[in-house]
């Protein structure tokens, strides 16, 4: 009887243990109901829905406005020679009221372009970007980017690309830069070539007048220091102004003076020059090239030019006649950027094109790989009409053209 008491009195002590646990419990959770923190819970949790159901239909409707964004890109400058600067200009306008937070524009660029302070990856072939923006309503935002060209050519960006959950959207954004060979000067001597001035012959046609002065011109590339004019240089407004913000004197020359100057690509049978040696010989005589039209059309020669080198658009040759302007200067750089170094025409013929066309007191420099015996008997025709020819050589040197 004792041992069967002492189990149900057991029973009932852990019931009631048990009971008042519960009722603890129940107690704690309708207290927690009436004070003000439930009311806050509440609160806190409703807000989180709404902010969540928010988030949804931004997504939704950010999704359908990123098509609409209008970015354009563009360089800074048209052309720029190798190793020089230039800036990337991105423009991005967010056409709407609503706001687009985050967007991400990727893009690709030429390892030839390199991006400042961008850590390049020796395995891959083109430089990854990505710019992020944060449009706010009807906002347009610009963004710089210094880019540094190390090697000639024309390059030419397509397409950039916006990613949303539903997958990348692609823009347009066409824009290009001609890289221009870098100028290497030659270090030729002058040549005099006799002219009719007037009643007089003049050993040399043209000459710079320290005392004449022809007008003020914004500064170029190229430019020696005692051509600034600083008066005028200092009056150009800090902002605001268009063109250089240095001014250089335009100096009057006493006759015209023209000169032809010749790149042949062609590489005698029997060369032991490789592939390599070949492309590291074409870019320093197209350096060579650029920098003797660049100086001539800025002390005044009308200049004109002629390689015989297959172009991007299947031409076998280039031949610009001799002319005198920036316009000038600058569409022969643009071809000289396109051209790629492969033997094209016969060098002959361009000789002979231009023999036929009467070309007189003309300096003809003509700059080749190894001297040319089928050009020398029109080398010697140009001599008898009036002309001066002299050929260089592009001899072998270190990696960097010495």
């Amino acid at each position: 009887m004792a041992t069967t008491i002492v189990p149900v009195l057991a029973l009932l002590a852990g019931g009631s243990v048990v009971g008042t646990a519960a009722e603890g419990i129940i107690n704690g959770i309708l207290n927690f109901i009436t004070s003000p923190y439930f009311t806050a819970l509440i609160v806190v949790i409703a807000v989180l829905i709404v902010l969540w159901i928010l988030l949804k239909i931004y997504g939704s409707m950010r999704a359908a406005r990123l098509s609409r964004i209008i970015y354009e890109r563009h360089f800074s400058e048209e052309g720029v020679y190798e190793g020089e600067e230039v800036e990337l200009i991105e423009t991005i306008r967010n056409p709407g009221f609503f706001p687009l937070l985050g967007v991400d524009v990727e893009s690709y660029f030429f390892n030839e372009l390199e991006l400042e302070e961008y850590e390049h990856d020796g395995s891959s072939t083109m430089q990854y970007c990505i710019s992020r923006f944060n449009l706010w309503p009807y906002m347009q935002i610009k963004r710089h980017h210094r880019i540094t060209a190390t090697k000639r050519g024309h390059y030419k960006l397509q397409i950039a690309t916006i990613y949303a959950k539903k997958g990348p959207i692609p823009m347009e954004a066409p824009t290009e830069l001609y890289v221009y060979p870098k100028a290497v000067p030659l270090g030729l001597p002058a040549i005099a070539v006799g002219r009719m001035q007037g009643d007089f012959v003049s050993q040399r046609p043209l000459f710079m007048d320290p005392f004449s002065l022809a007008g003020i011109r914004d500064y170029r590339f190229g430019d020696s220091v005692s051509q600034i004019n600083f008066k005028a240089s200092a009056k150009v407004p800090m902002t605001g102004s268009s063109g250089s913000p240095l001014k250089v004197n335009a100096r009057d020359y006493c006759a015209s003076r023209k000169l032809m100057i010749y790149m042949d690509f062609h590489l005698p049978m029997g060369s032991k020059i490789d592939g390599r040696e070949y492309n590291r010989r074409a870019e320093n005589g197209l350096s060579f090239c650029a920098a003797l039209i660049r100086d001539a059309i800025y002390g005044g020669f009308s200049v004109g030019f002629a390689a015989n080198c297959k172009a991007i658009d299947g031409e076998m040759s280039s031949r610009f006649p001799c002319e005198s302007s920036d316009a000038h200067l600058i569409a022969i750089m643009k071809e000289m950027a396109r051209m790629n170094p492969t033997d094209g025409a016969s060098f002959a013929s361009l000789l002979e094109n231009d023999i036929r066309g009467g070309m007189r007191d003309t300096e003809v420099i003509i700059i080749a790989f190894d001297h040319n015996e089928d050009v020398l008997d029109r080398i010697t025709t140009l001599e008898q009409f009036g002309n001066s020819v002299q050929t260089v050589i592009l001899e072998g040197g270190d990696e960097d053209g010495n």
